[in-house]
């Protein structure tokens, strides 16, 4: 019995888990390799989870055991109309490069694959409370079985660019998955047989037998609420260290999956029957994982990038495993089940949502991330008393000692940033060892701590940007762009992320000059030298706009094409208070094409190009999908027959 059930939920785990991946890569190409695609993705499949969790609960609630199979098996049978997986026709060019590419990319999932995963996801918890209905000898606490499921998940998720993209098309695993569906339903119809035949001949009536007050204490809304929060801040953490790792190394399913496969590995590790890491070494470790994360957000820090990689993911298993334990010690009775997870998905979908929809909206910068990480500092501490405090003198300290801190770091920036003593990276290296040795005093009370790391952190306005004096900054789904004045106030920056995309001379004599790995006696210059020694006018294209430089190579009578997928990159290349290669420099036509390179070079005429430059950056990642060999076959149809094709491969982190 219960090797019937665990290996269902873990088929059914994997299958779930095995999907992300898959439909996820399926995605990039159309929303031009944009990091963003891997959150948003990660959001819709919590909400679907969501979903799933809340009809298992219904049905477990409202219907009859008859109905609720009936219900259940005509769900599953109706999400095989929507297999094999695959992406619907191409949306029209002009939907991806409006300002609401999340919502087209939800709209796109949800056709996708609203429904199969929607049907899956109920399955976990379903089939934990059919089990919970038997007169099995561990049917009072089902909880176990989730770690079958969670298993398969992590296997899932590291079988797919382990063991399948390298070997498979995405064609090929989706008819895999299919198959693997339909076998699932069958495995579920021999679960419902079974568990029907051991809840009439058991004599057992409930999940815990004979111990009836453990079925009718009542959850409480603060409970409710501490499993809302213990759930939303790691799905939050999730969706903030994704976003940094593809951000800055590469927009790759693996990088992508990486930390979705340690949040669900420390689910595995909190709901096992034995504790292998305590919660009690996680609170005493977290507060020195926290300088150490605070100390690379201060100071900006990009090398050694896998070092630093290393330490947010190491920080991020061990919150998500000190809250995913404290949820697992405060899970209901069996009674409670669907209810408990219906509350644990609302919570990860909170965390996701406001990651993913509400701070784009709110901050200008990635705020939300370090957010993230000072609530798990609090919330670490939750469950530990300090019955030597009086209440009400605790709770004052926790708000006037962090207040004092900011007051003495933004004073010390503040005159730091005026007198210019020592070089930008000294200064703030000196400024947040001062506020981490302040907050350290503190580690003992989880909340002080964290509002100390707050107010240390936040002092950092006062010290501008390690890029210059910023001007303008747009967030969007591309990420953060912004355009600065160098110290030296000698000329703009465009920055996206941590890399500069551009640089231009603010004297009139110079503005027309490129910059940067754009100047005359670098590469791209000699490749124009050459190129120029060809008689003609030239058919130029370029896929990333940056801030327009490269077009202070143009000639008059030249054609130009930039490709440019970011509406805050092209509106900025175009306003002439922040940069006028493309208004005041070009000799030739220029015209940006909005949308993914790839795709609109698709429209292009062939071998209508002379020369090819592809330059699209987001931060300092190239999207992946623009560097296979589908794609340069493409670049070399639209090339003319002596044309030719420069690609800039410079990365900080990867060997291209």
């Amino acid at each position: 019995m219960t090797g019937l059930f665990a290996s269902t939920l873990f088929l059914s785990a994997s299958l779930v888990f095995f999907v992300q991946p898959m439909v996820g890569k399926l995605m990039l190409p159309l929303f031009g390799g944009a990091p963003a695609v891997w959150q948003t993705s990660l959001v819709f499949f919590q909400a679907m989870l969501l979903a799933g969790y809340g009809y298992a609960h219904l049905s477990q609630k409202l219907m009859p055991p008859a109905a609720r199979l009936i219900v259940h098996f005509g769900l599953l049978g109706a999400a095989m109309l929507f297999l094999p997986i695959a992406l619907p026709a191409t949306p029209a060019a002009s939907d991806m490069t409006t300002d609401h590419q999340v919502w087209h990319l939800l709209r796109t999932l949800f056709t996708v694959a609203g429904l199969p995963f929607f049907i899956l996801s109920s399955t976990s918890p379903l089939l934990q409370a059919w089990f919970a209905s038997t007169g099995h000898h561990t049917a009072k606490d089902p909880y176990y079985l989730s770690v079958a499921s969670n298993l398969g998940s992590f296997a899932a998720l590291f079988a797919f660019p382990a063991l399948v993209e390298p070997f498979a098309t995405l064609r090929q695993a989706s008819s895999g998955w299919a198959v693997g569906y339909g076998v699932l339903i069958v495995l579920i119809g021999v679960c419902a047989w079974r568990s029907r035949q051991w809840s009439r001949t058991s004599s057992v009536s409930s999940p815990v037998g004979n111990e009836p007050p453990a079925e009718t204490v009542k959850v409480s809304w603060k409970t409710r609420g501490t499993w809302l929060a213990y759930a939303a801040v790691p799905s939050s953490l999730l969706l903030g260290v994704t976003s940094f790792i593809t951000t800055e190394v590469a927009s790759i399913p693996f990088l992508g999956i990486l930390p979705l496969g340690i949040y669900l590995a420390t689910f595995v590790l909190a709901f096992a029957r034995r504790r292998w890491i305590s919660i009690a070494l996680l609170q005493r470790l977290l507060p020195f994982a926290v300088l150490i994360l605070g100390y690379q957000l201060y100071t900006e820090s990009t090398h050694p990038i896998f070092l630093i990689v290393g330490f947010h993911l190491c920080f991020f298993f061990g919150a998500t495993l000190l809250c995913h334990s404290r949820l697992a010690d405060l899970r209901p009775a069996a009674s409670e089940l669907t209810s408990f997870y219906l509350w644990m998905s609302f919570g990860g979908v909170i965390g996701g949502l406001f990651n993913a929809l509400v701070a784009p909206h709110l901050f200008t910068g990635i705020h939300e991330y370090p957010l993230a990480i000072l609530l798990a500092a609090g919330l670490g501490g939750m469950a530990k008393q300090n019955p030597d405090l009086k209440p009400w003198l605790g709770r004052r300290g926790d708000l006037i000692v962090p207040a004092g801190i900011f007051i003495v770091m933004a004073m010390a920036a503040w005159q730091a940033q005026r007198s210019e003593w020592l070089e930008p990276l000294p200064r703030r290296v000196l400024l947040f060892s001062l506020g981490a040795v302040l907050a350290f005093f503190f580690k003992e009370r989880s909340w002080r701590f964290a509002l100390c790391m707050a107010a240390a952190l936040a002092s950092q306005a006062f010290l501008g940007s390690l890029h210059g004096k910023l001007i303008y900054a747009e967030r969007n789904f591309f990420g953060v762009s912004r355009v600065t004045i160098d110290p030296g106030g000698k000329s703009h920056r465009m920055v996206h992320g941590n890399t500069i995309h551009g640089r231009q001379f603010l004297d009139d004599l110079k503005r027309c000059e490129p910059l940067t790995y754009f100047h005359r006696t670098g590469p791209l210059g000699r490749i124009f030298t050459i190129f120029r020694g060809k008689p003609g006018k030239a058919r130029i294209g370029v896929t990333g706009l940056g801030c327009g430089a490269i077009a202070g190579f143009a000639l008059p009578g030249d054609r130009w094409d930039y490709y440019e997928i970011d509406p805050a990159v092209i509106r900025m290349a175009n306003d002439p208070k922040l940069f006028t290669f493309l208004t005041g420099c070009a000799r030739g036509l220029v015209t940006v094409i909005p949308g993914d390179a790839r795709l609109r070079l698709q429209e292009a005429a062939t071998e209508g190009y002379d020369l090819l430059i592809m330059d699209a950056f987001a931060s300092d990642t190239i999207p992946l999908h623009l560097l296979t060999r589908e794609a340069m076959r493409l670049y070399l149809d639209k090339l003319a027959p002596e044309g030719l094709l420069a690609v800039n491969i410079s990365n900080r982190y990867l060997e291209l």
